[in-house]
Formats: C-alpha cells, sequence, structure tokens
C-alpha cells in the first residue's frame, strides 16, 4: 500500500507540470516530506533569504537524499552479496544432505539384500555341518561295527586253528606210535573243541566224523593219514578265509580312512565358512544400522538446512521490499525538491505567495 501510495505521489507530481502552481504546491504540502521542505522554504523567506540561498538549500535537501540512496544501495549490494554467499552456502549443504541420505538408503538397501543372501546361506551352512556330523558319525558307526566283526570272526577262525593244530599234533603223535589210551585226555579235548564251534561247524564236520570214527574202531595209519590230510585241508581254507577277512578289513579301514579325512576337512571348511558368515552377518547388520542413524542425521540436518534457507530467503524479501520502498521513497522526495526548484526559478511570487498563507 505505501508503494503504491509513493508511486500515486510520483505521478501525480509529473502531472502537476501542467495544472495550477498552487494546485502542485498544495499536493506537495500534503505530503509529509514536501510539508517539511516548504516549512524550512517559509522560514527562509520570512528571514529574507536571498533566493539563491532557498536553491542552496534544497539542493543541500537533494544532496542529501542522494548520499543517503548512494548509502542505501551500498548497504543493499553488502546484503545481496552476503546473501548470496549464504544462500549458495546452504543450497551447498542441502545438496550435500540430499546425496548423503540417498547414499545411505542405498547402502543400506543394498545391504538389508545381501543380509538376507548371507542368512540364507548360514541357514544351509547350519544345515550342512548338521548333514556332515551326522554322515560322520553313522559311518563311523558302520565302521566300528564291521572293525569289531572282523576282529570276532579273526578270533573265531584263529581259535579253529589253534583247535586244527591241536588236533594235527594228536594225530602226529598217534601217527609216531602213541596209544589212544596216552592221549585219550587230549582227544578229549581237541574232540569237544572241535564239536562245540558252532562259527565252522559244517567245516570241521568231517573232522569230528573222522575223530568219533577214529575212538569207535581204532587207530590205524590209514585212517590218520587221512585224518591229517583232511585237517591239512581245513587249516588252509581257514588261512585263505582269514586272508580274505584281513583284505577286506583292510581295504574298509583304508576307504574309511579316506572317506573320515574328507568329512573331517569338509566340517572344518563348513566351520570356518560359518564363522565367516556370521562375522559378515554381524557387520552387514553395523552397516544397516550405522546408515540407518547417518539417514535420520542428515535428515534432520537437511531440514535444518532448508530452514535456514527459507529463513534467510524471507530475511533478503523483506530486505529487498525495505529498498525498493526506501528508493521509491528518495524519488518521490526527488521529485518534490526538483518540482519546489522549477517552481522557485520560475514562478518565485506565485510560490512565496503560497509558502506565506500556510500555517
Amino acid at each position: 500500500m505505501q508503494k503504491l501510495a509513493i508511486l500515486t505521489l510520483v505521478l501525480a507530481l509529473a502531472a502537476s507540470k501542467f495544472v495550477d502552481t498552487h494546485a502542485s504546491l498544495a499536493q506537495i504540502d500534503s505530503n509529509p516530506f514536501g510539508n517539511v521542505v516548504l516549512s524550512a522554504i517559509k522560514a527562509h523567506l520570512q528571514a529574507q533569504t536571498p533566493a539563491n540561498e532557498v536553491n542552496m538549500l534544497l539542493n543541500g535537501v537533494a544532496a542529501g537524499l542522494q548520499q543517503d540512496q548512494n548509502d542505501h544501495d551500498h548497504a543493499f549490494e553488502l546484503d545481496t552479496t552476503t546473501n548470496n554467499r549464504i544462500v549458495e552456502d546452504l543450497e551447498k549443504e542441502i545438496l550435500y544432505h540430499q546425496n548423503q541420505i540417498s547414499s545411505n538408503t542405498q547402502l543400506r538397501d543394498d545391504t538389508i539384500e545381501a543380509l538376507a543372501v548371507s542368512e540364507e546361506d548360514i541357514r544351509v551352512t547350519i544345515s550342512d555341518i548338521a548333514t556332515n556330523e551326522a554322515t560322520y558319525a553313522r559311518e563311523e558307526a558302520t565302521r566300528n561295527q564291521q572293525h569289531e566283526t572282523f576282529v570276532a570272526k579273526v578270533a573265531a577262525i584263529d581259535d579253529v586253528i589253534d583247535a586244527i593244530d591241536d588236533a594235527a599234533k594228536l594225530i602226529q603223535h598217534l601217527s609216531l606210535g602213541a596209544s589212544f589210551v596216552q592221549v585219550k585226555s587230549k582227544y578229549e579235548t581237541v574232540h569237544k573243541r572241535l564239536t562245540d564251534n558252532t562259527s565252522h561247524s559244517q567245516l570241521l564236520q568231517p573232522v569230528v566224523v573222522a575223530l568219533t570214527e577214529l575212538a569207535t574202531h581204532g587207530v590205524n595209519q590209514k585212517a590218520l593219514t587221512k585224518i591229517a590230510q583232511l585237517l591239512s585241508e581245513i587249516r588252509q581254507q581257514l588261512v585263505q578265509e582269514k586272508a580274505v577277512k584281513t583284505d577286506v578289513e583292510d581295504r574298509q579301514a583304508a576307504h574309511w580312512a579316506e572317506f573320515s579325512a574328507h568329512l573331517s576337512n569338509e566340517h572344518t571348511r563348513l566351520v570356518e565358512r560359518k564363522a565367516q558368515l556370521e562375522v559378515q552377518i554381524q557387520e552387514q547388520k553395523d552397516t544397516i544400522e550405522d546408515a540407518q542413524s547417518w539417514i535420520e542425521f542428515h535428515t534432520l540436518e537437511l531440514e535444518n538446512s532448508e530452514e535456514r534457507l527459507a529463513g534467510q530467503q524471507a530475511w533478503y524479501a523483506v530486505q529487498s521490499e525495505i529498498y525498493e520502498t526506501q528508493t521509491a521513497e528518495r524519488a518521490a522526495q526527488n521529485e518534490i525538491v526538483d518540482r519546489l526548484q522549477e517552481h522557485i526559478s520560475e514562478k518565485l511570487s506565485t510560490t512565496a505567495q503560497f509558502i506565506s498563507k500556510r500555517n
């Protein structure tokens, strides 16, 4: 409203060139500044000051107005420079915080995706460890059972071989002329061992029958030779059986040594992988937490910078408004001074008459 009034005054003063001098002076007098200047001129006129001094007064007023405008221009130029620097700095701050929010948001989102993959990896790894341990336990139990079976069967074979060897010694004694009565106790022991055997009963059956017939029908060299031959053949079969079982045991032991080493190495790898994933998952969780903290921090800083920018822009808008208003006021005041100088120069008596009649 104030600027509009000043603009109206300027236009009116420009138009006053074409109206009556008294009307023009009355219009000037209605303005507070014009009223003050007319009062000063009236004082000079009442003191019968020469017209040139009145002009000097008006020139002084005009010079003062120009100096004020120059000072105001300089102050506003400084305000503009300062404002531009502050606005530029704040805009840089805003861009920086926006970029930080964007990069940390991207980092957080990417890490959340990576964390999901890591958690699935560790779930699979834990499952693989459990499978590995179960396989090891199962295969170890199988291997232990195989070994126990081998030991038991070899012990049984050794026991039969030992019994066969005792029987062979018995037959040898009889072949060398010992009487049945002399070896009867040994015979009964050997016969009982061979008869009671359950692991190779079918294999030993011919020997048991032959020894039984020997005791029943008496000792003869032919029967002893037959039994000795039979014992030798059975012993060879038992030795071969033991060799076969030993070979199987050795191969099973070697296979288990290789397989257990593989399982152990795989278990070590899986456990190390699990430990690495645990560290990785914790680091990813820390990264997500840090990124979220930075997002919150830069969001607050962004809001602060935006508020400061808005405040700075509002302040500069006010300063601009003040500058424009005061500049317009001085323009109007300069117009008043110019009109008064014109009236005094061209229509001094009319001007003096109007001034003298003012209150």
